[in-house]
């Protein structure tokens, strides 16, 4: 085994450099994706649908995304090993934001879902996502802070700017009308939730360009590839800087190793295939995509259901017959219900840059996974007991459950997907392993939201607000119990086990290239062909 070094304790700058951009381009995404939960009640209400039918319209509507990304994300996945995972990323850009536009514009519930869908559809960016950190960042030592890189970015910018641009902006004729001296625009009469839109929408004018002329390939067969985008970075890069615009890429030619020549890499271009999907599957590697599908699935159900839950009335409490037959909700405003999930995002920021990483260090990704896996269906159980408190502690309670919740998926989705990549057979079937991996959370994320509304909605209707909450919880527990099948080795993250060697490895060992720790170079760095 290698002995330590400098460059296995931290990134090299050229690392660094690139990781920041990935998360520049995917700035808007997650905020685009957020930003509708403060208002989607509201949005739903305003295309005059029953009162009573509100939460489950409004889960088919957040369900409609994921639902789509079900059938498509495997195919993205399946892409981004042929073509590299670049042209994929920026494909997914232009498609949210063009789905951004007609969620904002829409007229009617079929208009909103159709939006929603359609974002689905030409998005898999969070496999792709995945694969690319992985490929930049191999060691395992690295992996914690480096798969926390992105969870950050999504809840610095999504968590907390997502709902507070949603929750601020939406119908601003009802919730600012100083904004407009006693006028009533026409255009936000027609369209009174376009304006959150437009403002997600704009952040795309800074992720897209950034993504084509600075972020590099990944995928090592396909990184020396001509880049014309790339080219026209560096140039403008050139003539802002006194220095050479290429010196990073001659420090650090790839952000993995490479054994191939220029010839080479060009002959693997043309010879690109990506692996028979059999090939992404071994036991430990299932676990960990079913494991990921259940954490989707009761995790973004709960972020669903919660802002209904505290837009929705209060009821009677006349009509309560305690301990167990109670219905209503908070009756909070949009706004509220943004800063509350606002303060989520500042506590799952903090918790996630300074909590997390030294944390799972010491403990693994393993252990932290499986204790949070367990405590995240006892706080889906807690939360609807919070309408019994005292009014005036039901919203500090809130809050004390809220930051709980914000730890548990702090830990959740980095480690789970950690385990993941490190199930993985090789490099070589990653993207397609992620892309089956959202394909399958994506069904999970269509089906919880869209039960949740349905089961939301009885629950009302039969007085009993405490029965979705229960089955959320049981969900949450049979997934925890499930997770306990996974183990730290069995992939290409394995130390203790060799990985069986392939007809790629073997020419590997031919040209004289070693293995590493974490798999063999084949695996990190692609085949090299003669």
């Amino acid at each position: 085994m290698p002995t330590s070094d400098s460059s296995e304790t931290r990134f090299s700058p050229y690392v660094l450099k690139q990781l920041f951009i990935l998360s520049l381009c995917r700035f808007a995404e997650p905020i685009a994706l957020t930003s509708i939960f403060p208002y989607l009640y509201y949005m739903v209400k305003s295309f005059g649908v029953p009162p009573e039918d509100i939460s489950y319209y409004a889960g088919i509507t957040a369900a409609s995304f994921s639902l789509s990304q079900f059938f498509t994300g495997v195919a993205w996945g399946r892409l981004s090993d042929q073509i590299g995972r670049k042209p994929v990323i920026i494909i997914g850009l232009l498609g949210t934001l063009t789905s951004l536009i007609i969620f904002g514009f829409s007229t009617s519930l079929y208009m909103a879902i159709f939006a929603r869908a359609f974002s689905g559809l030409v998005n898999g960016n969070v496999g792709i996502l995945r694969t690319m950190v992985a490929e930049m960042v191999p060691q395992r030592k690295l992996q914690p802070r480096a798969f926390s890189i992105m969870p950050l970015v999504v809840s610095s910018r999504s968590s907390i700017m997502g709902p507070m641009i949603g929750g601020f902006l939406a119908d601003p004729l009802k919730n600012h009308p100083e904004w407009f001296h006693g006028s009533r625009p026409a255009f936000f009469v027609k369209f009174p939730f376009a304006l959150p839109n437009l403002v997600c929408a704009s952040f795309f004018l800074v992720g897209v360009p950034i993504g084509i002329l600075f972020l590099d390939e990944t995928m090592a067969d396909l990184k020396d590839r001509k880049d014309p985008g790339r080219e026209l970075g560096k140039k403008m890069v050139a003539c802002i800087s006194s220095r050479d615009a290429d010196k990073d890429s001659d420090e650090n030619t790839s952000l993995l190793p490479q054994s191939a020549t220029d010839e080479e890499a060009t002959a693997n271009v043309q010879k690109k295939e990506a692996p028979p999907l059999r090939d992404a599957f071994t036991f430990q590697s299932t676990m960990n995509v079913i494991y990921y599908a259940f954490l989707a699935l009761h995790s973004i159900t709960f972020d669903q259901l919660l802002p209904v839950l505290l837009s929705y009335p209060p009821q009677d409490h006349s009509e309560w017959r305690l301990p167990f037959k109670f219905a209503g909700g908070f009756g909070l405003p949009s706004s509220k219900v943004g800063q509350i999930f606002s303060v989520y995002g500042i506590c799952g920021m903090i918790l996630q840059f300074f909590v997390f990483p030294p944390l799972t260090a010491w403990l693994g990704s393993r252990i932290c996974l499986r204790i949070v896996a367990f405590a995240l269906p006892v706080i889906y159980g807690i939360l609807p007991l919070i309408l019994l408190l005292p009014s005036n502690i039901q919203m500090p309670a809130m809050y004390i459950l809220m930051f709980f919740k914000s730890l548990s998926v702090t830990f959740a989705f980095p480690c789970s997907t950690i385990l993941l990549t490190n199930s993985s057979p090789s490099l070589r079937v990653l993207g397609t392993l992620n892309g089956v991996a959202v394909a399958v959370a994506a069904l999970g994320r269509a089906l919880g939201p869209a039960i949740g509304g349905l089961l939301f909605s009885q629950g009302q209707k039969s007085g009993y607000l405490l029965f979705p909450w229960l089955i959320l919880s049981a969900v949450g527990f049979v997934s925890a119990f499930q997770m306990l099948t996974i183990t730290d080795k069995g992939g290409m993250g394995d130390h203790g086990e060799s990985i069986k060697p392939t007809e790629e490895d073997m020419l590997v060992e031919d040209n004289n290239v070693p293995a590493t720790e974490y798999g063999t170079a084949s695996a990190v760095a692609g085949p090299a062909r003669k």
